[in-house]
């Protein structure tokens, strides 16, 4: 193949405009700073990458922004996916990832439409919804996933997870219907990035002064949804930061809460904050995504004590990290691999009991995904109150080590977590991968949801038009064929109709009568498009009354169907 390397397919999301510009979601931040990062750190290579578009509505995707990013050697193509997957084969991707763990769509789109074998990756963010247990992991199960494939786990703790589900799911399949399925794809672990020069150590004057935060003592900041349902509940720390102002008063410590989340959490966080009396010392701030790094370099000390198990990996201690500033994190999930202890700073202990037979029992039945048992669960999880207030304790008395273990932060986050390296590591990835698939023997496999929707819902109809059925033009298309009509071929936008293709058909039926089938054989060979496609667009005219078959209308066909049954 000329031209770059690799030819990688890309499904980009571009969503509508937060409406909570305050709000951090991990998963938003890692998938958009994937996105970025592999348009401006990838080597020599063709980045397609494809998006859904509103169906009925012109907005197209906002592409300058990674236009603007792209590197010297990258060749970008946007495609919405709709109008993609009609010549998909022809784009000869060497590889296609899902930023948002979609492994089984991406394996659905290899299938249905490449023409050659070629990996298919993803990074899933979460994994704690009880609906993923049937609506992902099942399908990966039931779908011939390949050595060649992947799915790219971002902690070694994510990846436990997901391989318990594997086996969580594969052992109920045995059990009750006598399946013996396993998961073939590779799962690999390569972190999530962040942007070492965006988040980067800062004068702390400056930005507090910036900020409106107080320029004296030791600020200990929270950054992150506020919300005890899927991230932490901030209760205890209350607690233990009490217990901080009596023991270490003399270094003026200050708490800032940072973000929002559920107004019932901030409302439960203030009254608590009055009933222990220290409010003075306790500040709200609202933090928009696009300030994260400011507010991260305004701290002294980073704390989370996160107990969700919605949290995967933790973006904001890597971003605290990157930004010189000490991490003091529950020893929960993620956090294990990316805070080292006594380096970067302290991972604090954390205990659960094994009894949750009926939480889980409960879950995910008719309860609207109100995320009962995620709080349930976290309620559950003790983080040590003891060993937060000594560690604190232990930073905001000592300035020098907060220094120290500043310096190896930035030191460790330039190393394993710039989004330069991040992306060296998938090509690393895609290449090994890409040998695999050239020792895979592959063919194209059904997969039970790629359904044909005539079979099944086909005998809704009257009837069913062979194609052998006569076709002519009606008389009221002499309106639209003089221009005195136009023709309202409005879902063109969707790229639902072509209007050359429906031209086609009148220029084809102008002449002598003849068969559906004689008709879109000739519009196919005039326009190049398929015989589906054709008899689509004459379907269509025949909707709207353009195209008629001659000599029947449809009372006659449906009373001539009833005799005949």
């Amino acid at each position: 193949m000329t031209g770059p390397s690799k030819r990688i397919g890309l499904f980009v999301d571009f969503p509508e405009p937060q409406q909570d510009r305050n709000g951090v979601f991990g998963r938003d931040i890692a998938v958009d700073g994937f996105c970025e990062a592999l348009v401006s750190h990838a080597p020599a290579s063709e980045l397609c990458l494809f998006y859904n578009g509103p169906l009925l509505s012109r907005r197209t995707a906002d592409t300058a922004h990674l236009e603007a990013l792209a590197g010297p050697d990258v060749t970008l193509r946007f495609s919405e996916m709709r109008a993609a997957k009609r010549d998909f084969g022809s784009l000869a991707l060497t590889h296609f990832h899902d930023p948002d763990g979609n492994l089984n769509m991406a394996h659905d789109l290899r299938a249905r439409y490449g023409r050659t074998l070629f990996p298919v990756t993803a990074t899933p963010h979460v994994f704690s919804y009880p609906y993923l247990a049937h609506a992902w992991i099942l399908r990966m199960l039931l779908q011939p996933g390949l050595p060649c494939d992947a799915m790219v786990c971002p902690t070694w703790s994510a990846r436990q997870t997901f391989l318990n589900m594997i086996a969580s799911v594969s052992d109920a399949l045995a059990a009750s219907h006598g399946l013996k399925l396993s998961f073939e794809p590779q799962t690999p672990v390569i972190p999530i990035g962040v942007d070492t020069d965006l988040f980067r150590p800062r004068d702390k004057s400056v930005v507090r002064q910036e900020l409106g935060l107080p320029e004296d003592g030791v600020l200990i900041g929270w950054i992150g949804r506020i919300s005890a349902l899927d991230k932490a509940d901030l209760l205890p720390l209350l607690n233990v930061f009490a217990k901080l102002l009596r023991s270490h008063g003399v270094q003026r410590p200050k708490l800032m809460i940072g973000g929002s989340g559920h107004s019932f959490a901030e409302m439960s966080l203030q009254a608590h904050i009055r009933a222990l009396g220290i409010g003075e010392h306790v500040m709200f701030r609202e933090v928009p995504t696009d300030m994260r790094h400011v507010y991260h370099a305004a701290a002294d000390i980073f704390v989370s004590p996160a107990d969700s198990i919605q949290e995967t990996f933790g973006i904001t201690p890597v971003e605290a990290m990157a930004s010189g500033v000490p991490q003091v994190v529950s020893d929960w999930d993620g956090y294990r691999d990316t805070v080292v202890e006594g380096a970067t700073g302290f991972r604090i202990p954390t205990a659960i009991a094994g009894s949750d037979d009926a939480l889980s029992a409960s879950s995910g039945l008719y309860d609207g995904m109100d995320m009962f048992d995620h709080l349930s669960f976290g309620q559950r999880v003790v983080v040590d109150p003891d060993a937060m207030l000594a560690r604190l304790g232990q930073l905001v008395e000592d300035a020098d080590l907060r220094r120290k273990l500043g310096d190896v932060s930035r030191k460790r986050a330039l190393e394993r977590y710039s989004w330069r390296s991040i992306i060296a590591s998938y090509f690393d990835l895609w290449s090994d991968l890409s040998e695999r698939a050239r020792m895979t023997e592959w063919h194209r496999q059904p997969d039970y949801e790629g359904r044909n929707l005539f079979p099944i819902f086909g005998h809704y109809a009257t009837e069913t038009l062979p194609l052998t059925t006569p076709i002519a033009l009606d008389p009221q298309a002499a309106e639209v064929l003089s221009g005195k009509v136009p023709l309202p071929a409005h879902l063109s936008v969707t790229g639902l109709l072509s209007r050359p293709v429906l031209v086609s058909v009148f220029s084809v039926l102008a002449g002598p009568g003849m068969t559906l089938g004689e008709a879109a054989e000739r519009v196919s060979k005039t326009t190049g498009c398929d015989g589906e496609t054709s008899v689509a667009h004459i379907m269509w005219l025949m909707k709207m009354g353009y195209v008629t078959r001659p000599g029947i209308s449809q009372l006659e066909a449906s009373e001539a169907t009833l005799r005949l049954a």
